[in-house]
Parts: C-alpha cells; sequence; structure tokens
C-alpha cells in the first residue's frame, strides 16, 4: 500500500490528526526482523530523519550504514547532545524521546488496555544481602480489579503471591491473571527524635484477572469551599481526546473535560487547581481546549502556542501557530480565571508543560510540587506500512505567545512539596488534606509553610527510589503535533 500525502496546512488547523505518513524510497517489500533484509526500510527510515527530524544537521553528517536492523540504524541517527533535547543524557539518565516500532498499523495513544488498575512508583530495599521492590500505589483506576479488591492510594504493595518483588518482576503488578498482593500502610512516629517509618495496617487481598478497561484521563474532579472561595479541582492524567484515537475521531474524553467545566461554571467555581502530576502528555488539540477553558476571556482567539520545524522544514512551512479557542466556540464554559495552580510532579511533562508555557504570558500560573521533566519538543507518527515501521522522531520546538521555550531542564516549581519526602500516609487525589493539593490551598488562602512535611522531620523513608521506576499507561514525555508531511 502507498504512503498518502496530504496537506500540512490542513493538518496544524485541524490540530487533530497523530499519524502523518511520508513517502519515501522504494517500498516494495516487508522487512525481515533478522535484520539481514532491512537495506530498503532503512534507506527509507534515512530519507524521513533527514528531512524531518528537528536535529536533521546530526542526521546529514553521519556516514550511515544500511546493512544494520532497523531498531540499530533508527538508533544511530538520533542525536545524544543535551543541546538537542531528544530525550535527557545528563545527570544519570540516558533516553530518547524519539522512537520506532514495528507494527502492521497505526498505534493509538489511547483505548481499551488490560490491567488490574494500579499505578505506582518503584523503590528498593536490601534483605538478606538481595535486592528486592516495593511499589507505593499513587492512585487506582475506578472499577478495576485494584479498586474492588480495596486497594487504596498510598498502600505499599510488598510481596506478589507470597514472594517478595524480584528485579523484572515489577509487570506482575500491571497485569496476569488473578493474582495475591501483600499490602501494607505505614505512619511516621519520631522515636528519641529519630523519625521512624511503622506498619499500620498489613493484610494480603486477591485480585481478579487484569480485565480490558476504557481509561479516561479525566481522573477526579470537585469544588472544594474554602475561606470564601469555590476552588475547582481537577486530576487529568493524559491529554487524550478519546479511546478511539485522532484517526476514529473519537472526542468521547474531550467531551468528559467539557463536561467538568460545565460544572466548575455552574457551581461558580473562581480559583482552579490543575493536578498533573502524573500526565506525560499527549495531544496539543487536548491542550489547547484545556487552556481555552482557564485562560482570561480576553485571550481567546489569542496565540496559544507556535511550532518550529528544522531549517529546511521552516523554509518551506513557516512556523504555525495555533490559538485559544474563540470566544462562540468556549465561552459558555471559559472560567476567565486571572491565575491557576498546576500541580507538578517528575512525570510531568512536554503538553503539561505547554499549559504552564502557553498561559504564563496571559495569567499568573503557579507550579506546586516538584520540578518536571523539560521537554518542549514534540513528535508526529510518520508510517510505511510496506516496510511496516511506525516513526515517532521528534519534529517540532514549541514556543509561546512571548517566544519562550527555555525548560528544557524543566520547570522549577514555585511553592516545593515532595511527596516522595512524605511516606507515610496519603490520602485520595482531591482530598484537600492531600499533602500537594493543601500546599496550593494553603498559598491560595496566603497561609505559608503550615502543611506537615515541608522540610525536616519527614524527609526520607524506609526505601529508596528507583529512577525511573514510575508505570505510566501511557508513555511519559509525549507530545503529538500536526503532523508535517
Amino acid at each position: 500500500m502507498k504512503n498518502i500525502e496530504r496537506p500540512l496546512l490542513f493538518l496544524a488547523w485541524l490540530g487533530l490528526v497523530l499519524a502523518g505518513c511520508a513517502k519515501g524510497p522504494a517500498e516494495d517489500s516487508a522487512p525481515d526482523p533478522s535484520g539481514a533484509g532491512d537495506e530498503a526500510a532503512n534507506r527509507w527510515i534515512y530519507s524521513v530523519m533527514a528531512e524531518q527530524y528537528l536535529y536533521n544537521g546530526h542526521v546529514k553528517s553521519l556516514d550511515p550504514d544500511y546493512g544494520l536492523s532497523c531498531e540499530a540504524f533508527f538508533a544511530g541517527l538520533l542525536s545524544d547532545s543535551p543541546a538537542d533535547n531528544d530525550g535527557k543524557h545528563t545527570d544519570g539518565r540516558d533516553y530518547f524521546y524519539s522512537y520506532m516500532e514495528r507494527t502492521s498499523g497505526s498505534k493509538a495513544l489511547s483505548g481499551k488496555e488490560t490491567t488490574y488498575g494500579i499505578e505506582y512508583k518503584l523503590y528498593y530495599y536490601t534483605e538478606g544481602g538481595a535486592q528486592y521492590y516495593v511499589a507505593r500505589v499513587m492512585y487506582v483506576v475506578p472499577g478495576s480489579p485494584a479498586a474492588d479488591a480495596g486497594i487504596r492510594r498510598g498502600d505499599w504493595i510488598r510481596k506478589i503471591d507470597g514472594r517478595p518483588i524480584g528485579a523484572g518482576q515489577s509487570g506482575r503488578l500491571e497485569n496476569g491473571g488473578a493474582v495475591s498482593f501483600l499490602v501494607q500502610r505505614m505512619a511516621a512516629e519520631s522515636v528519641a527524635g529519630q523519625q521512624k517509618y511503622v506498619v499500620t495496617d498489613e493484610r494480603t487481598v486477591r485480585l481478579a484477572a487484569a480485565k480490558p478497561m476504557d481509561v479516561s484521563p479525566v481522573f477526579a474532579h470537585s469544588v472544594i469551599e474554602e475561606g470564601g472561595r469555590k476552588v475547582g479541582y481537577l486530576a487529568y492524567h493524559a491529554f487524550d481526546m478519546g479511546p478511539g484515537g485522532a484517526s476514529s475521531r473519537d472526542d468521547a474524553y474531550d467531551r468528559e473535560l467539557k463536561a467538568v467545566f460545565d460544572g466548575f461554571k455552574r457551581q461558580g467555581v473562581d480559583e482552579l487547581v490543575l493536578d498533573l502530576r502524573y500526565n506525560g502528555g499527549g495531544y496539543i488539540s487536548c491542550c489547547q481546549l484545556l487552556c481555552s477553558m482557564i485562560v482570561e476571556a480576553g485571550a481567546l482567539d489569542d496565540v496559544f502556542c507556535m511550532y518550529r520545524y528544522n531549517d529546511d522544514m521552516s523554509a518551506k512551512l513557516g512556523e504555525p501557530v495555533t490559538r485559544f479557542l474563540a470566544s462562540d466556540e468556549v465561552s459558555a464554559r471559559n472560567l476567565n480565571l486571572r491565575r491557576l495552580y498546576v500541580l507538578t510532579g517528575a512525570w510531568t511533562a512536554s503538553a503539561s508543560e505547554l499549559v504552564v508555557n502557553a498561559l504564563r504570558p496571559y495569567i499568573d500560573v503557579k507550579t506546586v510540587g516538584v520540578r518536571t521533566e523539560g521537554k518542549n519538543v514534540g513528535s508526529h507518527e510518520i508510517r510505511s506500512e510496506a516496510h511496516r515501521l511506525s516513526l515517532h522522531p521528534i519534529t517540532i520546538r514549541v514556543f509561546n505567545r512571548d517566544r519562550r521555550s527555555d525548560y528544557a531542564s524543566g520547570f522549577a516549581p514555585d511553592i516545593e512539596a515532595d511527596d516522595d519526602r512524605n511516606q507515610d500516609q496519603m490520602r485520595e487525589l482531591g482530598d484537600p488534606d492531600e499533602f500537594v493539593l493543601r500546599r496550593a490551598l494553603d498559598d491560595m488562602a496566603g497561609k505559608k509553610a503550615v502543611s506537615k512535611g515541608a522540610a525536616g522531620p519527614f524527609a526520607g523513608g524506609p526505601f529508596v527510589f528507583e529512577p525511573g521506576g514510575m508505570h505510566l499507561d501511557r508513555p511519559c514525555g509525549l507530545i503529538v503535533s500536526p503532523a508535517a508531511e
């Protein structure tokens, strides 16, 4: 099947398309998974990357070996220069944002997934000279096997089917057949001036087999009334428009998001806390919708963000501009806010960071939590059905109205609140006394550092966080741009 070419500007106006197909060299055979027959596919990969990769100057400087496997060939084209920001390659981190897949079709960002419904951070401890892992539950999907079994945010999962969690076994926390977990809860106590964590509850729970679920990113929302203010709270876990993805024009999640803001507007919300701690990014169009329902009404139809391609593509396409939605599209649910509190974590990335960057020229945006990932670049899918390959290279850098894009090292929090330093009881997302949310509410009320654990007595814990040990049901650090063809 031939690749399909479409006008770029049409896609840029839509802002809804994930898959972009690019025409390359002859595509008359499927690849050999061994790598021996990958030369034609590699020539196609090179042509795409030399044209569309944001750092294509690096690609053009290479002397490619077309005899490699597609995986090795693609990886060899990527720039690991920290200045280029294709992933992170400093401070003990080494990974790329660009990636490639062998696939028989397009892969959607969303849709049904088979899961127990647990999102977790992984920690380790040493016992008897061996290293084992423990999972700290960050949230549980409603209606999931984990929720039905009574697992809650803040639980520690110590054992699976009676055995400690060894290296390479964390996937058993995510899906599989019926399983039992040893679950603990902890509290911090001060004994003779020293911090100690004690187990306050321990139980073995039995989970039914993982099941296919449509996991909505519109996770939790409420209105909190404090100090004469009505504060909207929204935990939003991915910029996904619907379970069917862009190709199906499924906007079910966008409609859920609109319904939340309809409720906020109806209840007279005058402040908003947006919880993006577990949101690794997604579609720019979803980010545009969300921000259009937040920003001051006078900014509607003004510049939301701009994209910059590599020099070759920019000479052809210029710098496309995306605007906030127009008043007639969103005014009925626009909150017309002058400030916004955003809860951030280490996995707040890409489209989540775009919320902060795009809104700051218009309103006061306060970040509460820890430093974000630092991904100011985006990608789109470039697919060859003949070669059965799907490329996701970094193709754009994103700027706000003021042409600012200086957050490759992440956004430092305006108010630091690290729940990894407070490994005792965790409250559910949206509870006004949940550690990070409480800091935002305190600041909103003019209170300073009244929440427990801001420093000192709750620093540290019984387990050590495993770098990279965060499970998210969607890729972290993803921003999906209009396709550049």
